[in-house]
C-alpha cells in the first residue's frame, strides 16, 4: 500500500479532473445532467480509481484499477470530442483538454507496465 498522492500519474489525473471542471463550466444549463455531468464524473473517477488501486495489497489488483482508469480516460476522450463537435467546447479548449487526456493515458499505460 502506498500514498496515492505521491504518484505522478495520480497528480496528472487530478490536474485533469480540475481542468474538466473548468472546461465544462460554461456548458449550457440543459447539459447539467448530460455531457457536462458525464465529463466531470469520469474525470473524477480516473484519479479515484488510481487512489483506490494504491490501497490494494497486490500489484495485480492495483493493475486492474489502472486498467479501469485507462478505460475511463478513453471514455473521457470521446466525451471531449463530442463536446467539441457539438460546439459546447471551443477548439482551443478541446486541444488543451484532449492533450491532457492523452498525457494521462500514456502515463497510465506506462505505469501499468511497471505493475505487470
Amino acid at each position: 500500500m502506498q500514498d496515492f498522492r505521491n504518484l505522478k500519474v495520480w497528480q496528472k489525473a487530478h490536474e485533469l479532473a480540475l481542468l474538466a471542471y473548468k472546461v465544462t463550466a460554461d456548458f449550457p444549463r440543459e447539459e447539467m445532467f448530460g455531457l457536462r455531468h458525464s465529463i466531470r464524473k469520469t474525470a473524477v473517477d480516473i484519479p479515484a480509481s488510481i487512489a483506490e488501486g494504491a490501497g490494494k495489497a497486490k500489484d495485480a489488483e492495483f493493475a486492474a484499477s489502472i486498467n479501469y482508469a485507462l478505460s475511463l480516460a478513453m471514455r473521457m476522450e470521446y466525451f471531449a470530442l463530442v463536446a467539441c463537435d457539438l460546439e459546447l467546447m471551443d477548439h482551443d479548449s478541446y486541444n488543451i483538454f484532449s492533450g491532457k487526456i492523452v498525457e494521462v493515458k500514456k502515463m497510465l499505460g506506462g505505469f501499468r507496465k511497471t505493475l505487470a
